[in-house]
């Protein structure tokens, strides 16, 4: 079972999602009409709307798939439940997710992940930010807390070590929290017309520091899925490697990135100004086939601002 339990933890999607998934075809492009971009005319960046004094919630249930193998058929292998919250000045976003299906007969392993913080004309500014990992013997709780010049980190147990090199100062001031950085693609602060995916998502989890790139993106008048009917954004997603990783050779660096042929973002287009909802990320390996997360469940609100202020005071104390 350790073969399938590495197959697990190595196919964590990166952005803070936390489930694996192989080879789902939930989502299927229909008749496809792509156009690079939309009208220009109808252009509006999400931050714009919610920084206009709108405020949107949206609840996306997301299932990951296990590769079939010489001994086992495809099967459920994970699922996650993401919550998020935005508000003109402040955000809340929360992350629950679990092995699933028959897997979860020998693997323990839960997460829970919750960020707050500010929304500015440049997008999210994170808070605080808790991952809360169950694996069976070996838990691990990490905190993040950020000030304007300052990002202190809390991991409970400590890290063996903190990579070569290890994140700096500056790296961390920089960034955000895994989450967090999924909920920045969403209301997509550097989102310009004629470039319907654009940005950067600068990520740290407490120990990693990488970027997430948006690039070479289409726009897709119409998909078929479980949990969105409708237009999407089509982004593809360059994975960078800055600081908390174990020291590589050249070597290395150079199978890793061929071993990783591409990997892909699918966010559901609301409308113009609305939050564009992830609904599926997919990545090819050769070594591991292709992992994909896939929405099942697609809920979005908009909500009143007259409570936007009771919301941020039950938040917790967060010291």
């Amino acid at each position: 079972m350790s073969r399938l339990k590495t197959i697990l933890t190595s196919g964590l999607i990166t952005s803070g999602l936390v489930v694996l998934a192989m080879t789902s075809p939930n989502i299927a492009l229909a008749a496809a009409e792509t156009n690079p971009a939309k009208s220009d005319a109808t252009f509006v960046r999400p931050l714009d709307t919610i920084q206009n004094g709108k405020a949107r919630k949206f609840v996306v249930e997301m299932d990951g798939y296990v590769p079939p193998t010489n001994w086992l058929p495809q099967i459920k292998g994970g699922k996650a439940t993401i919550t998020a919250e935005v508000y003109p000045d402040h955000y809340k976003i929360i992350t629950r997710a679990s092995v699933a299906g028959i897997l979860d007969w020998f693997i323990d392993y839960s997460s829970t992940l919750t960020s707050d913080g500010e929304v500015t004309e440049k997008g999210l500014q994170p808070r605080f930010y808790r991952a809360k990992d169950d694996e069976g013997r070996k838990n691990r709780v990490t905190e993040i807390k950020h000030t304007d010049d300052f990002v202190e980190v809390e991991v409970v147990p400590a890290h063996g070590n903190l990579g070569d090199p290890a994140a700096t100062m500056e790296q961390k001031l920089e960034a955000m929290d895994p989450i967090s950085a999924l909920l920045q693609l969403a209301i997509a602060p550097e989102a310009v017309p004629g470039k319907p995916c654009s940005g950067v998502a600068k990520v740290f989890d407490g120990k990693a520091r990488y970027n997430l790139h948006l690039e070479e993106g289409t726009h897709v008048e119409s998909i078929e899925s479980e949990a969105w009917n409708g237009p999407a954004y089509i982004c593809s997603v360059r994975y960078e490697e800055l600081a908390g990783y174990k020291k590589k050779s050249a070597a290395q660096r150079a199978k890793e990135a061929k071993d990783l042929r591409w990997v892909s973002m699918t966010l559901a287009d609301m409308g113009p100004g609305e939050l564009r909802v992830p609904i599926k990320i997919e990545a090819r390996s050769n070594k591991r086939g292709k992992i994909t997360v896939v929405a099942s469940e697609l809920k979005y609100e908009h909500l009143d601002t007259d409570h936007a202020d009771a919301t941020k005071q039950a938040s917790p104390d967060h010291g």
